[in-house]
């Protein structure tokens, strides 16, 4: 892997752990930008063939994210002898890393660490630099810190060397903002009065005094709803037969109590026949078996006569065919269809 592609991945982890620090930060605020220029005393590694104790000018560019985590991106400028020829070399870097503060702003005295990394170029050639350090920051005031401390300077491929720094640190926005004003205590207001407790306060409430069981609509009134209530009814005949066979008799029990049940309903039975014998004694067989059905209605279930009509309608309207026997059995037949539409109030 090679120099550049190592100074990438470095900057993308360097970018990542920003990212991170301010996303996972417990005390965010606003962002507060800062211009730091200083100085740094360098002294060489004997390997870099450089005289100690050079002076570099220093210049960086910082965000703090919050009370504890910065970010930064620093510029370095020296003009350092070559042991033994007094020649000159030309220095710079440039580097991007974070800063961890210990304490809070306004602290007279705040320990800090570093980590950077970036590029150094002496006459000409590249490296890849990687930046560690700590130091101390001191409060001059609220917008000024002096900031002092030392860093390692490691370069891929060579020894390092050690920075002793120091520089102010002008903050370009207010770093302790007020605390807001205090909020007046919110002053409790009496809900609106709900006399019947249906949950529409009295002055949305069209209908007052619903009764506490129904379920109400949005302007407080009962809900109506409507249900059908119905019953079919279908008896047999044996052939040729009015005599209502045993099997049949619950059926029409429960019609009577449907009748008991909803006692506006008015029943009308319907006698139907095959198509065996002519049709004048059909339409008469038809009759006697409506009217059979009705006295058992009557008679032994105690239903009012005057709600129930019985019409013989014989061979004329048959409901299966009549050249099987199964169908003529059907045929053979007293029915009826009674319904009642209910209205009552939806309940809680």
């Amino acid at each position: 892997m090679n120099d550049r592609k190592i100074l990438r991945n470095l900057l993308c982890a360097v970018l990542a752990v920003a990212g991170i620090a301010l996303a996972g930060s417990a005390q965010a605020q606003e962002p507060v930008y800062y211009i730091s220029p200083g100085l740094n005393l360098l002294e060489f590694d004997q390997e870099n063939m450089l005289e100690n104790n050079e002076v570099g000018f220093t210049f960086s560019l910082g965000v703090d994210f919050d009370r504890h985590w910065s970010a930064e991106l620093g510029f370095m400028e020296a003009d350092p002898t070559y042991a033994g020829d007094q020649k000159k070399a030309d220095l710079d870097t440039w580097e991007v890393g974070l800063r961890y503060t210990l304490g809070q702003p306004g602290d007279r005295l705040r320990p800090y660490v570093s980590g950077a990394v970036g590029n150094i170029n002496i006459d000409g050639e590249n490296d890849t630099l990687l930046n560690y350090g700590a130091g101390l920051e001191f409060e001059l005031r609220d917008q000024v810190v002096l900031r002092a401390g030392m860093s390692r300077y490691n370069y891929l491929g060579r020894d390092g060397d050690i920075g002793f720094n120091a520089g102010l640190v002008y903050y370009l926005g207010e770093r302790n903002p007020p605390p807001p004003p205090p909020q007046p205590e919110p002053v409790a207001v009496a809900p609106p009065p709900d006399s019947d407790g249906d949950g529409v306060p009295d002055p949305d409430d069209d209908c007052p005094n619903t009764p506490s069981n129904y379920a109400v609509d949005e302007n407080g009134c009962p809900i109506l709803i409507e249900e059908i209530a119905r019953f079919e009814l279908q008896v047999n005949f044996d052939f040729d037969e009015s005599v209502i066979r045993d099997e049949d008799v619950p059926e029409i029990e429960d019609l009577a109590e449907f009748l008991r049940e909803y006692d506006g309903v008015m029943l009308q039975l319907e006698g139907h026949t095959d198509n065996v014998g002519t049709q004048l004694y059909n339409l008469d067989l038809s009759q006697r078996r409506a009217d059979a059905v009705r006295n058992m209605l009557i008679e032994d279930f105690g239903i009012s006569p005057g709600r129930i009509t019985a019409q013989g309608f014989g061979e004329q309207i048959p409901v299966a065919d009549n050249e099987t026997e199964a169908g003529r059995e059907a045929n053979r037949r007293v029915v009826a269809v009674v319904s009642e539409t209910l209205q009552r109030y939806q309940e809680r």
